[in-house]
């Protein structure tokens, strides 16, 4: 969006009343700290308890992909057994041997009572492409739970933005019902002298006291409002519910949407969707090929007891060798995983294709509604400007008795109104400026 917008100044109903400003600044309590925006988003980051599960699931990501790369470094193991032969194993010999017959057997008993075997066992992975293909797909899913984590960070300084743009707009809205209440109790005292003087009547007074109790009960009810916006944002932030808080008075001028790498976390969720399929594919794939490993052994047996001593005599035992394991025949188990896998592929590929339709479609309208919303606020600043010295002048009119009451109660109505309509341009402006950044990958910015 390179197209110039016209700068949003600040309305006069809103920053340049003295009035109204004081109301701003006096709207929090004498000891609540003021949080900007910024702080609020570093403090919810921290104590959200999204972003502790989402760094969790990272942490556990790579722990996965250690263990998978695991499988590649070499295994020892140590053994020892013992065995105590109740009936010693028997082998058959060639009767030959002994002077007997052909093609007749005699059974011998081999061996001593006791037998005593400790050895150490050596493998080293020489070609494994299943725990090849696992570490590969354990790195796609980590690289996953990273944008997964991102991606749960974007959403926290959504939500927290919102509710501070929330918060901001409802104490506005309290500052301007102040001033109102302000203005009207003025009106009530000057009605209640012209009625003492015989100038104005009783129902006239009357209408403006109900305004002025229309306007307070309409301030316990904003009253109630911003304490539960708050309440969120002291959740978001990991404060105690009484702790006291405020926020920075609104800001109308709003720069352009922070632009950034161009492509949202959804988007690359879905493209690293696509890589884990394609290394799961893969590994399916790679379950038929051959397997090559080193073996190493050394051990010793000893067999006892043996002579007067009843000591065991112990010989050693060791080789080094390779094995080959081919994988011939699995049944149809791999070949239907990996059908199901390429399925699984062509369903991701094709739910990438939607989403991008989709955000193209979003980022459009999202332009779109910037571009009006700051259209909006500017008309919606100068209605505002202009009931204000509609207002001003009626009042004046009014204490010439040059306007009735019904044009005091019909120009207040209409501030108020036009009060309402600013405030409402600015939450759509916040909203849209918000859309864009998560649209245009800025949102973290």
């Amino acid at each position: 969006m390179n197209q110039k917008h016209p700068t949003i100044t600040p309305a006069l109903g809103l920053l340049r009343w003295p009035l109204v400003a004081v109301l701003l600044l006096s709207l929090a309590p004498v000891h609540a700290q003021v949080r900007s925006l910024q702080q609020c988003i570093d403090s919810a980051l921290v104590h959200e308890h999204r972003i502790k599960i989402a760094d969790a699931d990272e942490r556990i990501a790579d722990e996965k992909l250690r263990e998978a790369r695991g499988g590649m470094i070499p295994k020892l193991r140590a053994g020892a057994d013992y065995k105590y032969y109740i009936d010693l194993p028997y082998q058959l010999m060639p009767a030959t041997v002994f002077g007997g017959p052909s093609d007749v057997y005699r059974a011998i008993q081999f061996g001593t009572p006791q037998n005593v075997t400790t050895n150490l066992a050596l493998q080293v992975p020489l070609y494994d492409p299943p725990a090849i293909g696992a570490i590969r797909v354990n790195n796609e899913a980590a690289a996953m739970a990273g944008i997964q984590g991102e991606r749960t960070r974007e959403d926290v300084v959504l939500e927290v933005s919102a509710v501070y743009y929330n918060a901001q707009i409802i104490q506005s809205r309290l500052a301007f019902v102040d001033s109102n209440i302000v203005n009207a109790e003025e009106l009530v005292r000057s009605l209640s002298l012209l009625h003492e003087q015989a100038l104005a009547r009783g129902t006239d007074v009357d209408r403006m006291n109900l305004q002025r109790d229309q306007l307070k009960t309409q301030r316990e009810q904003v009253q109630s409002q911003r304490e539960q916006v708050l309440d969120v944002l002291r959740i978001f932030m990991g404060m105690k519910t009484d702790a006291p808080l405020a926020v920075e008075p609104v800001e109308p001028v709003v720069a352009e949407p922070l632009a950034g790498s161009g492509t949202t976390t959804a988007m690359r969720l879905a493209d690293q969707a696509l890589h884990l399929r394609s290394a799961k594919l893969s590994l399916m794939k790679q379950a038929r090929y051959p397997s090559l490993s080193g073996q190493g052994f050394y051990g010793t047996t000893g067999f006892g007891p043996i002579g007067v001593d009843d000591q065991f005599d112990f010989y050693p035992m060791s080789f080094l060798g390779l094995q080959l394991q081919v994988p011939l025949f699995q049944g149809t188990i791999v070949q239907h995983r990996i059908k199901a896998e390429r399925f699984e592929l062509e369903k991701a590929e094709e739910q990438r294709a939607a989403l991008k339709d989709r955000e193209g479609m979003e980022r459009r309208a999202a332009e779109r509604q910037f571009t009006v919303a700051q259209g909006t606020v500017v008309n919606a600043e100068a209605q505002l400007e202009l009931a204000g010295r509609i207002r001003s002048n009626t009042v004046a009119l009014h204490q010439q008795g040059l306007a009735a009451v019904s044009d005091l109660v019909m120009v207040h109505q209409a501030h108020r109104e036009a009060q309402q309509n600013y405030l409402d341009a600015l939450v759509d402006l916040r909203k849209a400026q918000l859309e864009l950044e998560r649209l245009n990958g800025g949102l973290l910015k």
